[in-house]
């Protein structure tokens, strides 16, 4: 009988320091990012496609290039609407397993694949509040369908601002602390890509005005040492031509991909890029795995690693 007792409690404590071992070899795999950041920044354009950068108009964006890895050929997920392209953005998947298929989704328009104890397909915003339980996730957009695209249940702060300028303000106060900002200007795809085209020169102005901004937030962050343990990425959901987009011309599905800050190795990816591997990258820069329901794959060539 005794030493059915001492079988017993002796079997137990190995059951529990084998989990103890196994949750702390689990939480290992998230502690250190391979290229040393501590923030991810991530910085959207809404319509603004690659075939529609004209580098010597956009000093600030010229610079991100010049101090960064870059691509201006990043595919969308079909159709190349917005909301199911911002969902593959934040999701790391295709719209066959999100769900979301059309430019204005709310909810998905197909049942998706997988589904987190919060009812949301996981995002990347999900991911790393499950692995930095403190971390501080953000984001500010001026398009509110941006809002029905991730899991608010993890976010510290959710903000639909009046104007680009007030995304603009609150990107910089994101910026302090932020381990995750998500930061979306809805311009230069409303109103000037579908009231007056792609390419127009109201198209152009919004995009002038968008690099400002982006130079002063590039600018705050240089003042402030930030770059040594922040990574800063820039993503469009798609281009455009007339005043649509939605279709399968290169024109409609190519867009910028752009990293800078800590780790990055400068120069043009080569890499074949889509829309689902933003999530992905952003994992890999903080060291989080990514959930088995993603499909994208972390540009890790565009870091010196």
């Amino acid at each position: 009988m005794i030493k059915r007792f001492f079988l017993k409690a002796f079997l137990a404590a190995a059951v529990l320091s084998l989990l103890a071992m196994t949750s702390a070899a689990s939480a290992q795999d998230f502690v250190k990012s391979p290229v040393g950041a501590k923030h991810v920044i991530l910085i959207g354009y809404d319509g603004f496609g690659g075939h529609y950068v004209q580098w010597d108009q956009l000093p600030n964006l010229s610079r991100f290039r010049d101090r960064g890895a870059w691509t201006l050929k990043k595919r969308s997920v079909l159709p190349s609407g917005s909301a199911l392209n911002w969902e593959s953005i934040l999701t790391g998947a295709g719209s066959e397993l999100h769900g979301f298929r059309t430019a204005g989704s709310k909810t998905p328009d197909l049942p998706s694949a997988f589904l987190t104890e919060n009812g949301c397909f996981p995002d990347i915003f999900y991911l790393t509040r499950r692995a930095y339980p403190e971390a501080k996730l953000c984001a500010c957009y001026s398009w509110d369908g941006i809002g029905y695209l991730f899991d608010k249940k993890v976010m510290n702060d959710d903000r639909h601002a009046e104007n680009d300028e007030e995304v603009f303000r609150l990107g910089l106060e994101y910026e302090k602390d932020a381990t995750l900002a998500f930061i979306y200007f809805w311009a230069p795809d409303e109103p000037a890509g579908h009231k007056f085209g792609w390419g127009t020169e109201e198209y152009y102005d919004a995009v002038k005005q968008n690099d400002i901004y982006l130079g002063q937030l590039l600018d705050y962050l240089e003042a402030n040492n930030r770059f040594e343990d922040t990574v800063v990425m820039f993503i469009s959901d798609h281009g455009g031509i007339g005043k649509s987009h939605g279709g399968e011309t290169m024109q409609e599905m190519e867009a910028p991909f752009m990293i800078l800050g800590c780790g990055v190795n400068p120069g043009e990816i080569t890499d074949v890029v889509a829309g689902y591997d933003v999530a992905a990258t952003i994992a890999w820069v903080l060291g989080i795995a990514p959930h088995q329901a993603w499909r994208g794959r972390a540009i890790t060539s565009a870091f010196g690693k």
